[in-house]
Order: structure tokens, then C-alpha cells, then sequence
């Protein structure tokens, strides 16, 4: 018996096709594997800077904190225009950040674009206000406020809030009582400082750097004008 067999041309054509297609999928996705960078998020050094939430005080009332609002994710290194942000995690009744308020209110003032001194990016600065749970460790937005505007009336650390060294901190203070960004930072203790790179990646940490003040991280880190 002679069988005849008749080939679909069209078929093989079509199946060859798809075997093309699903090859370039799978090669495309082994390319994106081996050469995509993710970055975790945590509180180390290169990495991706942890979310803050809450209500802030920026003088005249409490709004909600975007902290995304300060980040361009597309920011490449070197770029003067993008702004940093440096970050204190604080409490109201800590005497080390009674003492530091001063030196990170000067801090805040000096690298500044509105400062004429000052020929690098600027640097956006944030405190981030707690109630640590140590006995005599006792705070409230009022005396946030009376912290940041020193004001009279509350008492900070062992003595009236408007005593504090240092002049009226022009940056934004976010309610922490709770804890819930110290937790979610993993922050010891304080005063704890950060800087991030306008993309949201962790540059500098007071921990990884103790012996390196927040000024000088700036100084090192921060690009400037002709550098």
C-alpha cells in the first residue's frame, strides 16, 4: 500500500516562529536575572533608606510626612541639583540631643543653597522625635514643639525647653512617640544619624561611622560646585 503524506508547510513555519519567540522570552528574562542590581531595603549603608511616617511640625501646625516626596529615583551620582537628605533620630528628654541640637541646627543653616558659603547640593534636614522607654522619658507633640521653637513651659530633659543650646531649628520634627519608625529602623538609641542620597540610598550612618561626624560625612559625600 503507498501511503502519501502531505507535509503543512504553513504549520511548520508558524511552530518554528513560536519556538523563536518563546526562545527570545526566556533569553530576555535570563538577561534582565543576571545584569538587574535590586536594592534592599535597610539601614546600611547602600541601601535603600526605610520608609518615616507620621505627623510633622513645621512651625505653624501637624501635617502628614511624605518622606517620599524627598527622593528622585532617577538621580545619578554626581549630579549638583539633587537634594540629600540627613535624617536625626531624636528624644526630647535625651541630654545627648539636648547638647547636639545646636551643632545640627548649624548644620542645617550651612548646608543650605540659600547659604552663599555653601557651593554644594543641598541637604534637606529632618528630626525624627521619639519617647525612648526609659524612666523620666516623658514627651508630647507639645514638647516637640517646644523643642524645635524652643518655647517655655515644657520641660526637656530636666530643664525648660527654651533653655536648650542652639537657636530655633527651621526643619521639620516628626511625631515618633510611638516608636514605630525606631522600630522599623532598627535604632538603638539616641541621638542616631543618617544621610541619604537624593535617589533614597543610604550613604552614611552614625553607626557605621563613629568616629565621623555628620558634618564631615556631608563635606565628603555631598558634590559641589567645579568638583
Amino acid at each position: 500500500m503507498e501511503l502519501n503524506i502531505i507535509e503543512d508547510e504553513y504549520a511548520g513555519t508558524v511552530g518554528s516562529a513560536l519556538i523563536k519567540v518563546v526562545s527570545l522570552f526566556f533569553i530576555g528574562i535570563m538577561i534582565i536575572a543576571f545584569t538587574a542590581n535590586p536594592i534592599s531595603v535597610g539601614t546600611n549603608q547602600g541601601q535603600r533608606a526605610p520608609d518615616v511616617e507620621g505627623k510633622f511640625y513645621n512651625g505653624s501646625g501637624w501635617s502628614e510626612f511624605d518622606f517620599e516626596s524627598y527622593f528622585n529615583y532617577s538621580w545619578q551620582e554626581g549630579d549638583i541639583s539633587g537634594q540629600w537628605v540627613a535624617i536625626e533620630f531624636m528624644d526630647t528628654d535625651c541630654p545627648y540631643c539636648v547638647k547636639s541640637a545646636e551643632e545640627y541646627g548649624e548644620y542645617a543653616d550651612y548646608f543650605n543653597v540659600n547659604n552663599p558659603n555653601w557651593d554644594g547640593a543641598h541637604v534637606n534636614f529632618l528630626a525624627s522625635a521619639t519617647e525612648l522607654s526609659i524612666q523620666g522619658h516623658d514627651s508630647s507633640r507639645d514638647e516637640i514643639e517646644a523643642f524645635r521653637d524652643k518655647t517655655g513651659g515644657e520641660d526637656c530633659a530636666g530643664a525648660d525647653c527654651s533653655s536648650r543650646p542652639g537657636a530655633v531649628h527651621n526643619f521639620p520634627y516628626i511625631d515618633d512617640l510611638d516608636q514605630d519608625n525606631m522600630a522599623e529602623w532598627g535604632i538603638p538609641g539616641t541621638p542616631n544619624y543618617f544621610l541619604i542620597q537624593p535617589d533614597g540610598i543610604i550613604a552614611w550612618s552614625s553607626s557605621e561611622n563613629t568616629n565621623e561626624e555628620i558634618s564631615d560625612a556631608i563635606l565628603r559625600l555631598v558634590p559641589r560646585a567645579g568638583a
